[in-house]
């Protein structure tokens, strides 16, 4: 797998190299980025620690100002914009911070839950961390404490 470079997070240099990985790899996430773009920044900290947890999906960025062809047939009209490819075909879009809370300091964690929703990673536990109880253990189905049973 490392002469595919799984486990890195790398930049794609050439459009032409943009399809060729699409195409040929199974699993793999696109960062449509811009350099002078902060967000863009963020986003590539944690695709980098993402890339070396999930060797069996390929990561990587291309620069919209090199990619002005994929830029324009994909629709791309908001950065950071993370694509998601499977067999070749676009199954998932991750566009800005919306769904990070519109924050800058969103945890990985919580990309890599939503990355693997959409089936491009295989996360162990996607357990929602708002499902569990102060103590942190996750309420059952069933699991009720109340004593409405002595009417």
């Amino acid at each position: 797998m490392s002469e595919q470079e799984h486990g890195k997070y790398t930049e794609i240099l050439e459009e032409k190299h943009f399809l060729e990985m699409t195409t040929k790899v199974n699993k793999c996430i696109v960062h449509f980025f811009h350099k002078d773009f902060r967000r863009c920044a963020i986003i590539d900290s944690h695709l980098k620690i993402l890339a070396e947890k999930y060797f069996e999906t390929k990561f990587a960025k291309i620069d919209v100002e090199t990619a002005k062809f994929f830029v324009q047939k994909l629709k791309i009209q908001v950065l950071p914009a993370l694509l998601c490819f499977i067999g070749g075909i676009v199954i998932d879009r991750i566009i800005g911070f919306e769904e990070f809370g519109n924050t800058d300091s969103f945890p990985t964690e919580m990309l890599e839950r939503r990355l693997g929703k959409t089936g491009v990673i295989t996360v162990k536990d996607l357990e929602d961390p708002g499902k569990k109880t102060i103590f942190g253990f996750k309420q059952t189905q069933g699991e009720d404490d109340s004593d409405d049973d002595d009417d």
